[in-house]
């Protein structure tokens, strides 16, 4: 057979340990609650359709005593809703249809082997796992191929170990390998590998390919829309070039009209749902005020070297890929306009999401989906420092030797608990830094404690300064009339009302029942608003009681969200739902900020 022939090039062997070590951790580390969180998410599709008949998630009831049983998530933020208030997938079906064939495998064979064929017993958890680990196989087998026609046997060899091994692609591939980055990487391979192909014989048959990929690709994740400048501009070298591409693509009015369709069927589903649901071919079902894409105020140095997730601090070897650029330039000029607009695109649309650091994970997780192209700027530095001298390789390999020492170290670290996915901050960073334990005094160090359950239980007063700037008493009484659905209390710009990173704040008043025969509610209601829209959003229940005219004392607390910008404002109004009459009086509004904290 072929292959054994060529088990001894350096390339293959190197995939091969590479894939080998990535299979043997995952599958020795598969637990029950492999499908949660966003995975849960991209799950949905299959199972509200093929569990529950359910293919349009018209009743959630189902999820919501799962959850209770399995604690899969702290919210279900993966269901979002459309106008009328009906419950909707939140993400694409891009996932979804990756995991379907592992799906389908775990449903036929659960009840041969005794377990409930449920979605979520432990043959979906192992096949969807192995599904992962194919698509896995496929991407570091496509890298090999797309490095083979640029660079020799020994640096392709090299680029893949330093990939699997110095980068955090270790662990969002194994650990994590049901998330999106696994397909995206996958994908984009297959792209490079046919955008090389097409340009090579301009055969029609690989503009079908890369138009399969693509539309896939946007429906996994469609922000990474700059994937479709690599086929536009590979082998670009003026402008000239770039309209000749864009007039081989759709030049041809037959072989135009022929993608769309093709795009159009893959698609199909998702604008076929939409349309179901809401009567739009199009739907934007992330609503989420709290985050979004702010393309205008990307958060480039915090992506790059942040303690909480900078991409550079905790993945450095990738400094190589970096300076691998202006190799690009000199010895492939072929390449490097689509390699560098790809990534200076990716890179700021990722840089522009709120939440810029991900949740848990490893270093910075979605620009995973950019190492297949990065990967081709490490093997331009590597090829160039093949000719230079003795100490430079010598220098060079040191630095890459203590790169994937200290991403094994660390790894192992977030794999222990000792470096935190979300709450890392310069202070706990080094007080961690290459320990196998921390101490408590070194616990403190890291930033505040979010309860993603939702639940707010101020405990640490200790650590907080009143902010006298922002706190005030209101003895005046107040009127709320039955007629008046919304009474403010306060509202402030969040760079007017705190000056850290967050803020607890702390709302006492007093309130009476007036004209009311029935018992009744009526909710104190604190959220942040963005363009007008609410996130983090609480409202806490006050009763009335009927016939009692007596003061009685109201008190709660509140902690603020992530922001999304300093500007977005911050509001605390009673919501009078059940239309009653009552008095509200001795208001103290108190704002704690904490004595340690990154100012916003």
């Amino acid at each position: 057979m072929r292959w054994m022939h060529n088990v001894g090039n350096r390339s293959i062997l190197a995939l091969l340990i590479g894939y080998v070590f990535l299979f043997s951790f995952r599958i020795t580390h598969v637990n029950e609650k492999e499908i949660s969180w966003d995975n849960l998410g991209y799950y949905l599709y299959l199972s509200s359709t093929f569990v529950h008949n359910d293919p349009l998630l018209t009743d959630i009831e189902w999820l919501k005593k799962l959850n209770e049983e399995k604690q899969l998530t702290g919210t279900l933020y993966m269901v979002s809703s459309n106008e009328k208030g009906e419950p909707m997938y939140f993400f694409l079906m891009g996932m979804s249809m990756f995991y379907s064939p592992s799906f389908f495998i775990a449903h036929s064979l659960a009840p041969a082997l005794g377990y409930e064929a449920n979605g979520f017993s432990w043959p979906y958890q192992y096949a969807l796992v192995l599904g992962g680990l194919l698509y896995t196989f496929i991407g570091l087998f496509y890298l090999r191929k797309i490095l083979l026609n640029f660079f020799t046997e020994n640096v392709t060899a090299i680029v893949l170990l330093l990939l699997v091994f110095g980068t955090n692609y270790v662990h969002h591939l194994t650990l994590d390998n049901l998330g999106t980055v696994n397909v995206i990487f996958m994908l984009n391979t297959l792209i490079i590998w046919n955008t090389i192909k097409w340009h090579r014989s301009y055969a029609r048959k690989y503009l079908f390919y890369m138009t399969i990929f693509l539309s896939l690709l946007a429906l996994v994740k469609p922000s990474e829309v700059a994937s479709a400048f690599i086929p536009l501009l590979w082998n670009v070298k003026s402008w000239s070039d770039v309209k000749q591409n864009f007039f081989r693509i759709v030049g041809d009015r037959k072989t135009i009209v022929s993608l769309i369709i093709v795009a159009l069927i893959i698609l199909s589903p998702q604008l076929i749902y939409w349309y179901l649901k809401t009567g739009s071919f199009l739907y934007d079902s992330y609503k989420n005020p709290g985050v979004g894409l702010d393309l205008f105020s990307p958060h480039i140095i915090d992506t790059l070297v942040s303690y909480r997730k900078g991409w550079l601090l905790y993945t450095p070897l990738m400094i190589l890929s970096i300076v691998g650029f202006f190799f690009l330039r000199k010895n492939y000029k072929q390449i490097f306009i689509a390699s560098l607009v790809y990534f200076l695109l990716s890179f700021w649309i990722i840089s522009s999401w709120t939440e810029w650091w991900y949740g848990a994970g490893f270093s910075n997780r979605p620009l995973i989906a950019a190492y297949p192209i990065l990967a081709l700027s490490i093997g331009a530095f590597l090829s160039a420092l093949a000719q230079s001298r003795i100490y430079l390789k010598v220098l060079v390999g040191i630095f890459a030797g203590l790169c994937i020492f200290l991403n094994q170290f660390q790894w192992w670290q977030l794999r222990h608990y000792i470096l935190d996915p979300y709450r890392t901050t310069k202070e706990y960073y080094w007080a961690s830094f290459l320990k196998t334990e921390v101490s408590e005094e070194d616990l403190k160090l890291k930033r505040v404690f979010r309860d993603f359950s939702g639940e707010l239980s101020f405990e640490n007063r200790e650590g907080y300064n009143i902010s006298e700037q922002s706190s005030f008493t209101q003895i005046e009484l107040e009127k709320v009339n039955s007629d008046e659905a919304f009474h403010s209390i306060y509202q402030s710009t969040y760079d007017e009302l705190v000056k850290k990173d967050h803020a607890w704040i702390e709302l006492k008043m007093e309130f009476r029942n007036i004209n009311q025969a029935d018992s009744s509610l009526f909710y104190v209601v604190t959220a942040m608003h963005h363009d007008g829209e609410s996130y983090g959003y609480y409202a806490f229940p006050a009763q009335l009681q009927a016939g009692d005219s007596s003061w009685t004392q109201f008190s709660t607390v509140y902690m603020t969200p992530e922001i999304r910008k300093t500007s977005d404002v911050f509001k605390t109004y009673i919501w009078n739902r059940y239309s009653a009459d009552f008095e509200i009086r001795n208001i103290e509004f108190i704002v704690y900020e904490p004595k340690k904290g990154d100012p916003y």
